[in-house]
């Protein structure tokens, strides 16, 4: 373990010391912490749905009243869905213009394709987002989301599935 940390010392000191490395500044640090914003957000919201979608929607008595899966503790995640989509957003645009701005810096344009699969993976997680916040949500409209909680689910978590790949796709595309 001790020749681990000494190895990713030195090889961290030498991207360091011959300019290869990334310059820690303020400017590094806030991109560090907007995608950790991102993705733990994301994990919140995510692994809230598949709590719901996994353990509680199935239960007899969540079929019955959707309403009881939450035990009385519905506003409470509908607050975190609410922060968690602030953050998701807040982040996911910060992320783009660095992005985008990373491009221009380099003089590389990014490819069409690059904005065409951004837009999807956009649209689906403001699906995503709809979904959690409707189903988190007090009003008569989400009432009859929940009374269909499970098809929601399922919608929701397809999307996600697709946010992932697509994620993967647009990391190589810049």
């Amino acid at each position: 373990m001790a020749v681990m940390n000494i190895l990713l010392s030195m090889n961290i000191h030498s991207l360091l010391a011959d300019g290869t490395g990334p310059v820690l500044d303020l400017a590094y640090a806030a991109q560090i912490l907007s995608r950790v914003l991102h993705f733990l957000s994301a994990m919140i919201l995510v692994g809230g749905m598949f709590y719901l979608r996994t353990i509680l929607a199935p239960s007899s008595a969540a079929q019955a009243d959707p309403e009881a899966c939450f035990a009385g503790r519905r506003s409470v995640w509908a607050r975190w869905v609410g922060i968690a989509t602030f953050f998701l957003l807040a982040s996911g645009i910060y992320n783009l213009m660095l992005v985008i701005g990373q491009s221009k810096a380099a003089g590389v344009k990014l490819p069409p394709t690059y904005h065409m699969l951004l837009g999807i993976k956009f649209l689906l997680a403001l699906l995503v987002m709809f979904v959690m916040s409707i189903l988190a949500g007090k009003t008569a409209a989400a009432g009859r989301f929940r009374g269909q909680m499970g098809k929601w689910l399922n919608i929701a978590w397809l999307a996600t599935i697709a946010i992932v790949v697509l994620a993967g796709i647009l990391r190589t595309l810049h």
